[in-house]
């Protein structure tokens, strides 16, 4: 089961990130924060040159008279621009109480609405406005008096504005229903009196694609409008307040720290519908198979990649980077895929399978290291650790060479102490032996009685096997003088070895019971290594090497031949050699 586990990680881990990816993006979590970054992703877009702004602005306001202006003022300028009118015009400004002036001053607007050339489009605002329906909805309409609303060229439009949670205007309602009827928005109205195509049909509500920041669109002040009225003919008009201390300015995504006055987002949506400008969510079929694919991908990349998880991360990380291209792309376009939400799935998905592959080594090396930590020297332990995908912990053929040694008289030994002083002895010879083993990079296979069975060539390769291996051999001679030496003064009998290498084919790896293996060596080989190091007794040597051995020394090294010998389990004789004398 850990193995099918182990294989299937790569894909269940990915599918895990991709699901926590989409239940983000399906309850809205981080949608504040993916609004926030597309704010970001505006770019400046051509302005349709019909468009103008009246503005009544600061200076406006100290040349004309305190704000609100009599109606009178704005009866004039309709009135004069008759003879030059614009292709429509809208008036941010709602007159939806009488006059401060008297009711004269509203029968002279009145009059002036009645006498127009032009389209005109006075402001409604409603209130209490229920966005949950298909098309937004409320019972409660503000409108200019209806003196003013019976002209036949006038008509309304709808000024209201939606602004999400951070108080930021990005949408509006292209249609409202009201008791009476319904609605247009104020901008849509607008540019539909003047009889320019829409290129598109616009849907209940909005995004709104601002082309720029405040001031792109041409103003001209309220005053010189009154001096010049040619300059707004055949003109989409906007007339409003832009004056900071009337306080008509809402925070927009292209702002940069300065507001827009209601009137010119207005005129900015006025441009968006005359150039076709779209900003629309892409359909959830589609993103969601966006973020099923690039949460799923890094599961690949790191199947791919098995021991390259740099690689993994960089792959998981570009195709991260060609989405949000394709995603920028698409956005000038007009369609908003979910960066943030896209992009989680594959983070999700490379950072669980980087950790896991991390917990994965950790684990890795901790079995190697419980496998190899008794057997081998620090240094070949490092090695292996730095490399663990060239130690194949199953079985697998490799050549090596095998050492053997033995205690000759053993017996005699036991006889002759105590049994702690005879295990004494045995472990200050063990680990004398052993350290030459170590010394020579070679793994301590095992402890048979008073016997040493080494190999070189495994876990990792060893061009110069036989070479290490009968370094050791020497040097456990050279060992054993001194630690007789020792023995004699200690008063405790002497030992005598016999040592046998033998190089050839091998199975290495972990060989056992499920609840207890070890890492060994199995085959013909090993059994002819301690055949050799027992025919040590027949020619009252301590060293015998096998042909195999002598071919693979790549040193040079003074052997006699002792001839060939039969050993046990072999049908043909085996040429042997040993150090001369």
């Amino acid at each position: 089961m850990p193995t099918l586990v182990t294989k299937s990680a790569p894909f269940l881990i990915p599918l895990l990130g991709t699901l926590i990816a989409l239940l983000f993006w399906f309850a809205g979590i981080f949608g504040g924060f993916e609004t926030g970054l597309e704010d970001h992703l505006f770019r400046a877009k051509a302005i349709d040159q019909s468009i103008v702004i009246v503005s009544i602005d600061s200076d406006s306001i100290q040349k004309i008279g305190q704000w609100p202006w009599a109606r009178s003022v704005f009866a004039n300028f309709l009135t004069s621009l008759n003879s030059t009118p614009p292709k429509a015009l809208g008036l941010d400004v709602i007159f939806a109480e009488p006059s401060r002036v008297g009711t004269a001053d509203d029968a002279t607007l009145s009059r002036a609405l009645k006498a127009l050339s032009y389209p005109l489009v006075m402001p409604a605002e409603a209130s209490s406005l229920n966005l949950s329906q298909t098309l937004p909805q409320t019972t409660n309409i503000l409108t200019p008096l209806s003196s003013f609303t019976s002209a036949s060229k006038v008509s309304l439009g709808a000024v209201n504005l939606i602004l999400d949670q951070d108080t930021i205007v990005r949408r509006f309602p292209v249609h409202i229903t009201y008791p009476a009827g319904t609605l247009s928005a104020f901008a849509l109205e607008t540019v539909q009196q003047s009889g320019q195509a829409i290129p598109r049909e616009p849907s209940a509500t909005e995004r709104i694609v601002y082309a720029a920041a405040t001031g792109a669109i041409r103003r001209i002040p309220f005053t010189r409008a009154i001096e010049e009225p040619s300059l707004l003919a055949n003109k989409i008009v906007f007339v409003g307040v832009t004056a900071t201390d009337l306080h008509d300015e809402q925070a927009t995504p292209v702002d940069r720290g300065t507001k827009m006055p209601g009137v010119e987002i207005q005129a900015q949506i006025a441009n968006m519908l005359l150039k076709g400008y779209a900003l629309s969510p892409a359909a959830s079929l589609y993103t969601a198979l966006w973020i099923i694919v690039l949460g799923l991908l890094p599961g690949l990349f790191f199947f791919l990649f098995k021991r390259r998880t740099l690689w993994a991360l960089l792959a998981s990380a570009l195709a991260g980077v060609i989405s949000t291209l394709i995603i920028l792309t698409i956005f000038e376009g007009g369609t908003v895929v979910p960066l943030i939400h896209t992009n989680l799935a594959w983070i999700l998905s490379a950072g669980f399978l980087f950790v896991y592959r991390y917990l994965l080594a950790r684990r890795e090396i901790k079995e190697v290291k419980d496998v190899f930590g008794k057997y081998v020297s620090k240094e070949v332990l490092q090695l292996i650790l730095e490399n663990p995908s060239a130690v194949l912990l199953g079985g697998e053929e490799r050549e090596v060479t095998v050492l053997f040694s033995d205690i000759r008289g053993f017996t005699s030994l036991s006889e002759a102490t105590t049994p702690s002083e005879l295990v004494s002895v045995l472990n200050r010879y063990f680990t004398i032996m052993t350290n030459e083993v170590f010394k020579q990079q070679g793994v301590l296979d095992k402890y048979i009685g008073d016997a040493i069975m080494a190999f070189w060539g495994a876990p990792l390769a060893d061009p110069l096997q036989a070479d290490h291996a009968f370094a050791t051999a020497l040097g456990m001679i050279e060992r054993l003088k001194e630690f007789n030496e020792e023995l004699a003064r200690e008063g405790k009998p002497m030992i005598d070895i016999g040592v046998g290498l033998y190089t050839g084919p091998v199975v290495v790896g972990n060989i056992g019971a499920e609840s207890r293996f070890d890492y060994t060596v199995i085959g013909d080989t090993v059994n002819t290594a301690s055949r050799l190091e027992g025919v040590n007794k027949e020619y009252k040597t301590h060293i015998i090497v096998g042909e195999t051995t002598k071919q693979k020394l790549t040193g040079s090294y003074s052997l006699s031949h002792l001839g060939g010998v039969k050993v046990k389990g072999k049908e043909q004789g085996i040429e042997i050699y040993t150090i001369a004398e």
